[in-house]
């Protein structure tokens, strides 16, 4: 049997869309190294939910007599396996059974031991599994938790237990108890695999009571919680090419076009002249598209006459499109779903600037990289997205070994959190729909904030979002059954059980301050020019970093794009509150004390974000407000402003440079605490750097200060 180490179940795997296998066995005795398995029963988790179809029941013959103590507990005789077959095998089945899932059971790795000395009694091989015990979770969960047992866990939750001490029996009260914890896990802030396998490991004295057991036989037998295949490159690294090109960079920027009224032979024609597939069609407001498929189909159905029917007759319209900023990879996700040969580009304004075709060599190099965007475009539940969620750890890990640079790979995982976003909203809407709310009630736009606005997304993701309404929209906002209210208050609740939780300072679409309409925001943003306080401060900071994640399918962008300009606009002269902006980019002191020595925590870690990151985006934020730049990327601010007001570029590009560097270090070290079962932070671990890193990084946090520099002679300029 071959050997098997999980592979289907990573650290990130959201416990609500995890495969598992609840296991119990009932054995000869209770001593690993000898007693014999005598039953196995098991039964498939999917999340909490259980899959009743799909249970396993086996009786194994253990080659020796079954003790008459160990029959009266599960009432099995020496009679009822002597027709049954030897574990040699049963083995085979329950591996099967198993798979590539979890296996939780009460006091699970019992369970595990007993099948691991089997395995090689008899010479085969018993793979490597992640398993989660209920009774280490229950206890990680309440540290006053006394007693454990399989019992007492059932009564305290309200599980019914019937047909105790039968494998199978034990496996369905202890599947009820796990199914039980996982709201109080999710409650905990535990939602990963490897968070929980973290958790489990807090019950030390449980834990020491098994090992002295003998249920940990060998050193190897716990799981790895040390992320070394991040560290050492064991990742498969991604193809990275597709993320760091956008649909912009590799469009076909000249389009031919033809009339409705051409006719198909024409248009046959132009295409061979020119040696293309496809040509625009203008068709009014909308632009359509002919390709020679459509003119092959044309010929097919009507033969001879084909030729002269008319482009109008058998062009597509609208051109389906993707703005001109979007990654490839998405692009080529979204061909892929609706089947297309061709897709057009657009550009800011939504016209069509530019043509993409779908090339055999490009095709090949999509195919192992289009499954994220795919799985967000089908998801239609919560655990649905949590499954993109916790995907994206992994490809951020094999973009970095591809050697692509963590700034691009933080633009890719805030595409996909926008991305996500758009999804839940897209559910809320049709949830609503097919309860009877109807549609939206007016135009609007979700828009995404900070970091995620930023396109400088990591790994420890929170929601930051708000709405913008119609001005027109006259119904009440603030009532809690207003259209707006409950559908914000759905996506944030899709999300949150997605995987990216809910912010703590309540920057979310379902709170009334983060959801206007658009008279609304202007009327605040005005009085944010006129208030600079503290707490203004801190809304600036994360509003001016917006960009819309989804919208109305009218005039929901347009609302987006007023927003924007009314908000540049409105900030370009607004001296005192920019003022107050630069003069805060002095209060994060960068974390080093006395000779450039890091300060680190009691943990031996440093907020890289508090220390680092904040006062230079902050900075690039406030100079680009000053000066009118549009960019929302960091890097792009710094610079496009400092070549605006004729400011020298060293600055710029050196924070630029430190900017990539710690984005660097964090979401190295998110990928390292992710596969730890570690929640992610900004906080990075300085013993687990280099040396060479270390230095890199006392230099880097001491230049910081040049922000402040560059927001006091640009604020003042221009």
């Amino acid at each position: 049997m071959p050997s098997r180490q999980s592979a289907g179940a990573v650290a990130a795997t959201p416990l609500i869309d995890m495969d598992a296998v609840v296991l119990d066995t009932e054995t000869t005795g209770l001593d690993v190294r000898k007693d014999r398995i005598i039953q196995i029963g098991a039964v498939r988790l999917h999340g909490p939910d259980l899959l009743d179809d799909k249970k396993l029941d086996i009786i194994v013959n253990p080659g020796l007599p079954i003790p008459p103590s160990s029959s009266r507990i599960h009432g099995l005789t020496d009679a009822h396996v002597a027709e049954k077959p030897g574990f040699a095998a049963a083995a085979p089945v329950a591996s099967a059974y198993i798979g590539q899932a979890v296996v939780i059971g009460h006091s699970i790795n019992f369970d595990m031991a007993v099948f691991r000395f089997e395995a090689a009694r008899h010479g085969i091989g018993w793979p490597q599994l992640r398993v989660l015990d209920v009774a280490l979770l229950a206890a990680g969960l309440d540290r006053g938790l006394v007693d454990t047992s399989l019992d007492s866990l059932a009564l305290s939750l309200g599980i019914p237990i019937e047909g105790r001490h039968t494998a199978l029996g034990d496996a369905l009260v202890t599947a009820g108890i796990y199914r039980a914890l996982v709201p109080k896990l999710l409650a905990a802030g535990v939602r990963t695999l490897g968070e929980a396998e973290l958790l489990s490991r807090r019950p030390a004295n449980l834990i020491a009571q098994q090992e002295q057991a003998g249920w940990f036989a060998r050193p190897d037998d716990r799981p790895d919680f040390a992320g070394a295949a991040i560290r050492s490159g064991g990742r498969r690294a991604v193809d990275s090419y597709l993320y760091r090109q956008r649909l912009g960079d590799v469009m076909q920027r000249e389009i031919v076009s033809t009339t409705p009224d051409a006719s198909l032979h024409d248009a046959a024609r132009l295409m061979n002249e020119l040696g293309i597939g496809c040509l625009f069609v203008a068709a009014g407001e909308e632009t359509g598209i002919v390709t020679e498929r459509d003119i092959l189909r044309a010929v097919a159905e009507h033969g001879p006459g084909g030729p002269a029917k008319r482009v109008g007759d058998v062009m597509s319209v609208p051109v389906i499109s993707a703005p001109s900023d979007t990654f490839l990879y998405r692009a080529l996700g979204l061909m892929a779903r609706r089947n297309l040969r061709y897709l057009g580009v657009a550009g800011a304004d939504g016209q069509i600037v530019g043509l993409f075709t779908l090339r055999t060599l490009l095709r090949e190099r999509a195919l192992a990289t289009m499954s994220v965007t795919d799985e967000i475009a089908a998801a239609n539940r919560p655990r649905e997205l949590a499954r993109v969620q916790a995907a994206l750890p992994g490809l951020a890990a094999g973009l970095l070994a591809d050697g692509l640079e963590a700034r691009a790979a933080a633009a890719v995982i805030a595409a996909e959190s926008r991305a996500m976003t758009a999804r839940a909203a897209e559910i809320a809407e049709a949830e609503m729909l097919a309860e009877g709310s109807g549609p939206p009630p007016a135009d609007y736009a979700l828009l995404v904030l900070g970091s995620g606005g930023r396109g400088e997304s990591l790994l420890a993701p929170d929601q930051d979002n708000a709405l913008v309404i119609a001005t027109d929209y006259e119904r009440d906002l603030d009532a809690e059954t207003d259209w707006f209210a409950r559908f914000a208050t759905r996506v944030n609740e899709i999300l949150d059980r997605a995987g990216i939780p809910y912010c703590k300072g309540g920057v979310m679409a379902k709170n009334r301050a983060w959801r206007k309409r658009l008279s609304e925001w202007t009327s605040e943003i005005e009085g944010w020019v006129r208030n600079p306080s503290p707490e203004t401060l801190l809304n600036v900071d994360i509003f001016y970093d917006f960009t819309a994640a989804h919208y109305s399918r009218t005039s929901g962008a347009r609302l987006a794009d007023l927003l924007r300009r009314r908000a540049m606009e409105t900030a370009a002269d607004a001296h005192g509150l920019l003022r107050a902006l630069g003069e805060a980019t002095g209060g994060h002191g960068a974390p080093l004390g006395l000779f450039g020595r890091l300060k680190t925590d009691a943990d031996g870690r440093i907020d890289l974000k508090a220390g680092g990151l904040l006062p230079i985006t902050a900075g690039a934020r406030v100079i680009a407000l000053r000066h009118g730049i549009e960019a929302l990327s960091t890097p792009r601010r710094l610079r496009e402003t400092a070549a605006k007001a004729g400011h020298g570029q060293t600055d710029a590009d050196i924070l630029a440079d430190i900017h990539g560097f710690l984005l660097s270090l964090i979401l190295t070290q998110q990928i390292a605490d992710i596969e730890a079962g570690i929640s992610p932070t900004n906080r990075v671990a300085i013993n687990s750097l280099s040396s060479q890193d270390q230095h890199h990084l006392r230099d880097a946090l001491g230049r910081v200060e040049l922000i402040q520099t560059m927001v006091r002679d640009l604020l003042g300029s221009g």
